[in-house]
Formats: C-alpha cells, structure tokens, sequence
C-alpha cells in the first residue's frame, strides 16, 4: 500500500530517472518564463547531505547558482535566503515556516532525518508527498530552489550536484519563454446523491499534458471557495485520467457553481474550469430501459436480430444516450451499437449466433452524470429448445480455511422423470461488479463451492440455472445471498495527534466494515490498546500521561471478528514538550 501510492504519484508525474541518477529526479518550471523554480524528488533511499545547483548555457561550463550549500532538513534558524533571493518571498516562506512550527504541523529536523532519508522507505514516502504537494514547504525543506538570475538566452540546463563537488546527481532543460500549458480540465459531470446532501463532481484531463506540465493533482472550489486542503488526486491507478470530488457539505436540491483548475509541482495553477450544478438537471431516480421484444429479422436471421425496448420520453434529458450489449456465453456481455440517441427505441444487431444457440440482450442507459443503468436479460433462442424447469431449494453456507473463504453452494437435483435437464450453469454477482456472469458450466452434480481470496466483508449473489441437453437455458430460480467476512483489511489513517497536558490525543479514519471488531493501537510499537477497547466505532484515543521531552510514534491495525488484521497505519510521531 505504501509503495503504491509514491508508485502512482510518479506514475502521475511521469518522472523518469536520469542517467546520472537513479533516486534523484529534477524537475524545472516557470511560471511567468523568466523565473525558474526547481524541485528535486526522491524515487527512492539516497545518501544525502548537501547540494549546490548549477547552470549551464549549450556547451559552456557549469556555473553554480546558490551562495551556499542547500542542506535538506527543517530548522527555524535555516537561511531561506539560500533557495529563495527575493525578499518579499522569503519573508512569506519564514512567517509560513514559523506558523507551522508553531502550530505543529511541521517538526524542526536532525541529522536523524537525513539518515532515514538513506535506509527507511517510509521517510523517503513521507517527504515525497510533502514536497510534491507544497512548493513552499519543498523550499522550506531544502529541495527546492528559485532562479531569478535568468537572461534572455534560448536554452537552459540545470544540474544538482553534491555540494562541493563536480558529481552530478540529476539535470533537466529548460528554454527561456517557456510556461506549461494547464488548461486540462474537460468532462466534467455531477451526480446527485439520493438524499439532500452531497455532490459527487468527476472530470477528466489529458494524462499526456498533465505529465508534460508536472501536474501534481486539481483544485476544485465552490462558490469561490476552495475546498479541497491539498491537490485531488486520481485514486484509481488503472484510469489516472478521471478524477473525482465528494462534496459532502452541498445540498443536492440548490444550485451550485464549481469551479476546477489544474496545479503543478511549484504550486502553479492553470486556467480555471467553471461547470454550474443545476438540481433540476439531475433525476431524483434512475429508470432503466424495459427491453419489449428481441426477434429475428428476415429469413434464418438473415438480416439480424432485431431488439426493441421502451424508455420513459421525460427521462430523456437525463441520458447521453443508450447501447446494446450481447452476451454469447461463455464470452459475457460486449458493447454492440454505438451510443445510441435518447430518442431511440429499436436496434438491429446484423451478426448471427451459431443454430441451436441462444444469445442475451439488454439495452444499458447512459446518464449524463456518468451513471449506467442497464435493462433486465432478454434470452433469444435461435432455434425452438425445451426450456429445462429451475433450479429448486437452493441453498448457501460458508467455511473459513487457510486465510480463504469458501462459499458452498446445494439445490435439489432433478425430479424424478425430468428428461430435459443435462448440466447446471452458476451466475454470481460479485461486489462492485453490478451484474450477474456466468462462473461455472457444465456441473452434473447439484452443489458448487466457490472460493473468496481476497477483499474485505462483502456480499455476494449467487443464481443457479439448470441447462437443457441441447444447451436451453432454464428461468431464473431464487437468487441466493451470501455475506462473506473480510479476509484483507485497508490500513488505518491517523488524521491529527495533539499534545495537551502530556497526553496525546489520536484520531483516525476508517471506512465501515461489516465484521471489523475494532482498532490495536501501538506506541513505540508496543501495544496500549486493543479491540476489546477500541471498538469498531471508535476513532480517537486518549493516552495516559506521558514522559516529557520523549518523542513517540503511534500506530494502528484494524481487526475482524475473524482476526484478520489490516496492514500497519502510517506512523504519526510526535514529541511531548518538556513543562516550563
């Protein structure tokens, strides 16, 4: 989990390590193509002490740009001076800087943070994410540094090099005039929550352009008012195109004006985006397509199959529009038709399916707001085939066994003089899926087990179809329900520590889990607490009094009913202050 989020932010970035380096990567920026920031992030453990920053011109030597060395770390008697000249910028970074030493989000450093910089993942983690997200703290931190000294040339080259020394450890280019392009934000869609609070907003942008301009995450604002702390970021790692805001304080039934902008590494923010949430746009309900006939079309289907459906004629303003899917089992459902008008009613697929087959149709509705809602199954036989009866007394139940979860399935069999059923068929509807598939073909025997290995308490819906010796399909039986217990946990997320009267005040967060039993909490490694006292909907800890002028880390694991155990929390470390 740690490893794939520094994964997906690189991913994002689209960094890439130089020859010079592999943990060092160099990024450089304008924002008005005369000054040049620079920002320099570790892809991995590295050695550091110290670095200098040069420039160079073509093929003319390197000439160093900082009066002194930049040693990485926080201290509120560093010389800001050093990364940023300008004097009314280094005022703003040391008033920053005092402000968050004081309010404690931010912690003075030692020569123990560059060593952890070297040989802990966690600490190269933490400080990606710090500097990647705030240009000002990347600056604070010493990786980071402004160049105002720029003259009118055509090409730059920057270097960072270990201070004192002529070893490079990353370079990148830059040409005089140049200003990232970050007008990205495109699609942008809102969907309403079925109650009155809560806007879902999702855009897209070109991953492509957001790499080539650093982009970093956006910022989404209401009414002016900007609500996200830090840049949003996409949160799955298959599409890092679609990005997507909950805005859990508006009222779905009023109207809205949002607006997006892209942000890059340096804090640069593009063009902004403006999109207006109108509630009279957005359905208080989804209704689906009713298919109403599928048929074939000239003689032996010559001309294809023809499906027809209807559609309530108000809704129509909701939908982009419709597509038909097939499904010739065992392949599944596959889109056959392009997005189709609101308006339509009728499609004609022209591909046939092999005599004595059947083959499936719905008609799926796309909403403007991104939402799918697909008709009920429509079987069509391409040949008359008795239909086998269904199915009876189907019946579920469960075992845990080696970190897996099988889920056994029993019916009836066959009831004495049945001719017609040969095998049975299993369709199962796993979580987030939405939709039955087919998971088994062919079964003589009236049970089935199928296996969970992974995922966190979830359920699963199960139907059970009994097929003719010639391949017909029986009625749908009773679905069957299945809770099946977590056997992996997401970690926990400690949100905020705070320090009162030496104590220590920890709160997280952690989504709701059916079977989770509650939280471990670990100090210094040690557990202090276990479920038995922090149960599920527990989410903050007070601790005894605690020895002053001690640093503390705290951790914690979540924990099922089985005893299944979640991944360790991020350490959140702390200092108790020594009374005065």
């Amino acid at each position: 989990m740690k490893a794939s989020i520094l994964t997906l932010l690189i991913a994002l970035l689209g960094l890439t390590s130089f020859a010079q380096s592999d943990k060092v990567n160099l990024l450089v920026q304008s924002p008005d193509g005369k000054t040049v920031k620079l920002l320099w992030l570790l892809t991995s453990r590295a050695d550091l002490t110290a670095f200098d920053i040069k420039r160079k011109e073509g093929l003319q030597d390197w000439v160093k740009i900082n009066r002194m060395p930049i040693v990485p770390g926080i201290s509120s008697r560093k010389r800001l001076w050093i990364v940023e000249s300008d004097q009314t910028d280094v005022v703003k970074l040391i008033n920053k800087q005092t402000d968050l030493l004081k309010n404690k989000k931010l912690q003075e450093t030692d020569n123990t943070f560059l060593r952890k910089l070297a040989t802990d993942d966690n600490a190269v983690l933490e400080l990606t994410k710090m500097v990647s997200r705030d240009y000002d703290l990347a600056l604070i931190a010493g990786f980071a540094f402004v160049d105002h000294t720029v003259a009118r040339k055509t090409a730059y080259q920057y270097g960072i090099f270990a201070a004192g020394t002529n070893k490079l450890i990353a370079t990148a280019s830059w040409n005089y005039g140049e200003i990232p392009d970050l007008n990205l934000v495109k699609e942008v869609t809102t969907r309403a929550t079925l109650g009155k609070k809560g806007i879902t907003v999702t855009w897209n942008a070109d991953l492509n352009k957001m790499r080539a301009g650093y982009v970093t995450g956006f910022n989404i604002y209401r009414m002016g008012l900007r609500l996200n702390e830090t840049p949003i970021i996409a949160t799955n790692p298959k599409d890092l195109t679609e990005f997507t805001w909950f805005d859990k304080g508006a009222s779905s039934t009023m109207m809205h004006q949002y607006s997006i902008s892209a942000e890059s590494v340096i804090g640069l923010e593009g063009i902004i985006k403006p999109y207006i949430y109108d509630p009279a746009n957005h359905p208080r309900e989804y209704r689906k397509p009713d298919i109403t006939a599928v048929a074939s079309k000239g003689f032996y289907f010559r001309d294809g199959i023809h499906v027809q459906w209807s559609f309530p004629k108000e809704f129509e303003r909701y939908i982009k529009g419709v597509y038909i899917e097939k499904d010739n089992t065992p392949d599944g459902y596959k889109r056959v038709s392009g997005l189709l008008d609101p308006s339509a009613r009728s499609f004609i697929d022209p591909t046939g399916s092999p005599v004595n087959s059947y083959v499936r149709f719905r008609v799926v509705a796309l909403y403007n707001d991104r939402t799918d809602v697909a008709s009920q199954d429509k079987v069509y036989n391409y040949f008359f085939i008795a239909q086998p009866p269904a199915p009876l007394n189907v019946k579920a139940g469960g075992f845990m066994q080696d970190k897996k979860y099988t889920i056994q399935l029993t019916w009836d069999p066959p009831m004495k003089g049945d001719t017609i059923t040969g095998s049975y068929r299993i369709y199962a509807c796993p979580p987030l899926e939405g939709h039955f598939r087919p998971i088994a073909e062919k079964l003589t025997k009236p049970t089935h087990k199928y296996t969970v290995q992974h995922g966190v308490a979830a359920l699963y819906k199960f139907a059970v179809m009994s097929v003719s010796k010639l391949g017909t399909e029986s009625a749908y039986g009773d679905t069957i329900v299945v809770q099946a217990p977590s056997l992996e946990l997401p970690p926990p997320a400690i949100a905020k520590v705070i320090v009162a009267n030496q104590n220590v005040a920890i709160k997280w967060d952690y989504p709701e889990i059916p079977d989770v039993k509650g939280f471990r909490l670990y100090q210094n490694q040690q557990e202090i607490a276990t479920e038995n006292e922090l149960k599920k909907n527990i989410r903050d800890f007070v601790t005894a009094r605690l020895e002053p002028g001690q640093a503390y880390g705290f951790t914690l694991r979540a924990v099922t009913e089985h005893g299944i155990l979640s991944e360790v929390s991020l350490p959140a470390e702390i200092s108790v202050p020594t009374p005065r």
